[in-house]
């Protein structure tokens, strides 16, 4: 077992027993759900937002184009959902959130012009690692619910939040595999 395997394991737990302990709690949940907003229309879609050039293939654009319009469906999900924990919809990303997008902004900037079909590479690839990251933090918290409460209209959401998530994380990897040259895949894994 890897370190980084052994760090996943630990924070599965941890937070696992976390989502569980919050099932009491509306205000929990509601919380929990608004990291999740702040996720839907921050991180991913402002890497999406940001595939379209002028050299940008179409099949590029289609596919930003039809995940931006499912990481909007999924706000108004989650809006809809705090809305009925009688939470608010409207606050702000906390300035972690600011700082962990800067940081991968600045992790990959050498890169964004290194393959030859441009920054779409570099967006994506991104994309792909954060729908990855929202595949298994959902997951895991569906895995609690469907366990406890299987009925709740949280499970719902995220039930159908999940399986989009699934469906881009592939999607993204798959662009990214496709855009990228052989002669440049050792560029691509040092990206990841």
């Amino acid at each position: 077992m890897t370190i980084r395997d052994l760090q996943r394991h630990a924070v599965d737990g941890l937070q696992r027993h976390a989502l569980l302990m919050s099932l009491a709690s509306p205000r929990a949940q509601a919380h929990i759900l608004t990291e999740y907003l702040w996720s839907a229309e921050g991180a991913e879609t402002a890497a999406l937002h940001r595939t379209t050039s002028a050299v940008t293939p179409a099949w590029v654009d289609k596919l930003a184009a039809n995940q931006l319009a499912d990481e909007q469906r999924h706000a108004e999900l989650l809006r809809e959902r705090l809305t009925a924990l009688g939470a608010p919809t409207d606050r702000e990303p906390p300035g972690l959130m600011k700082a962990k997008l800067w940081w991968v902004e600045r992790a990959t900037a050498p890169y964004m012009n290194a393959f030859a079909a441009g920054p779409v590479v570099v967006l994506l690839a991104i994309a792909a690692q954060l729908e990855g990251t929202g595949v298994r933090m959902f997951g895991r918290h569906l895995a609690v619910l469907e366990q406890h409460r299987e009925a709740d209209p949280t499970t719902t959401t995220l039930r159908q939040i999940l399986s989009d998530e699934k469906r881009h994380a592939k999607s993204c990897a798959a662009a990214v595999e496709r855009l990228v040259a052989d002669s440049e895949r050792t560029l691509l894994d040092e990206l990841r």
